[in-house]
C-alpha cells in the first residue's frame, strides 16, 4: 500500500498508526526492559516500547516542530524514568499539535475505517483507563488536591514520588478494577497529577476526546450521561 499523508497527519503518523500491529509482535524484550516495564501490553511505556521504533521522540519532535517536554529530565528525544526530583514537564503547543496531527482518522472516514482494529488492540484500553482516571479526580478534587501535594513534598525530599503515587491511588485501582485495568488505572492518576501540576491537563484532556470521539465514539457518548 502507498504509503501517504492524511488530512492534517504527517506521512510518518500515518506509518506509525499502520506499522503499530507488526511492532507488537517484532519489538525485543530488551525495549521494555530499558523502559522499565514488565507489562508490553499496558501502559504508555508498553505503547512507547514499540512505537520507537516507527518514529521515536527525538523524531517526532523534529517532525512537530516542538520539543516534547518544556521542564523535566526528559531532554534531548531521551527519557530519563529514575529522576526523584523532578518529572517531565509536557510542551502544551506540542499536545495541541498532536491534537491536530496524531489521529490521521480523525478527518478521514477512509482511514478511520483502516485504522480502527489498530485502536481497538492496542489504545483503546488505555485511552478507557485514562478517562476513567480524569472523570475520577474531576469528581474528587479534594483527594486530588491531597495526592498533588504529598507528591510535591515526595519530590522535594527525593523520595520515591512514583511508588507513593501508586500507593495513594490503590483504593480508586481497586475500584476501576471493576470496569477497567488495575495497573493502567492506577498509572493514569498519577498522570493527570503530574500533568496538572505541569500546567498541561487541558490539552491532554482534549488529546485523549479527540482520540475517543475519532475512534470509540458511541462508547463515549455513553459516558457523557
Amino acid at each position: 500500500m502507498m504509503l501517504q499523508a492524511a488530512e492534517g497527519s504527517p506521512k510518518e503518523v500515518l506509518a506509525l498508526w499502520r506499522q503499530l500491529p507488526a511492532l507488537a509482535k517484532s519489538t525485543p524484550k530488551e525495549a521494555y526492559r530499558k523502559l522499565d516495564t514488565w507489562l508490553p501490553n499496558r501502559g504508555v511505556r508498553g505503547l512507547y516500547a514499540k512505537a520507537q521504533f516507527a518514529l521515536n521522540l527525538a523524531q517526532l519532535e523534529k517532525l512537530s516542530g516542538h520539543k516534547i517536554f518544556r521542564l523535566g529530565p526528559h531532554q534531548n528525544g531521551q527519557l530519563h524514568l529514575n529522576a526523584r526530583e523532578d518529572f517531565g514537564h509536557y510542551n502544551p503547543a506540542f499536545l495541541k499539535w498532536a491534537t491536530q496531527h496524531g489521529i490521521p482518522g480523525q478527518h478521514n472516514a477512509q482511514l478511520r475505517k483502516e485504522l480502527q482494529p489498530v485502536y481497538d488492540q492496542h489504545l483503546r484500553q488505555l485511552a478507557r483507563n485514562y478517562f476513567w482516571a480524569h472523570q475520577t479526580l474531576q469528581a474528587n478534587p479534594q483527594r486530588a488536591t491531597k495526592a498533588r501535594e504529598g507528591y510535591l513534598d515526595q519530590l522535594a525530599s527525593k523520595g520515591k514520588a512514583g511508588m507513593w503515587l501508586q500507593d495513594f491511588f490503590r483504593p480508586e485501582a481497586d475500584r476501576m478494577e471493576k470496569w477497567g485495568d488495575w495497573y493502567e488505572g492506577n498509572v493514569a492518576l498519577g498522570f493527570w497529577v503530574r500533568r496538572n501540576l505541569d500546567g498541561s491537563a487541558k490539552e491532554c484532556q482534549s488529546l485523549l476526546v479527540a482520540l475517543l470521539q475519532t475512534h470509540d465514539a458511541k462508547w463515549f457518548k455513553a459516558q457523557q450521561r
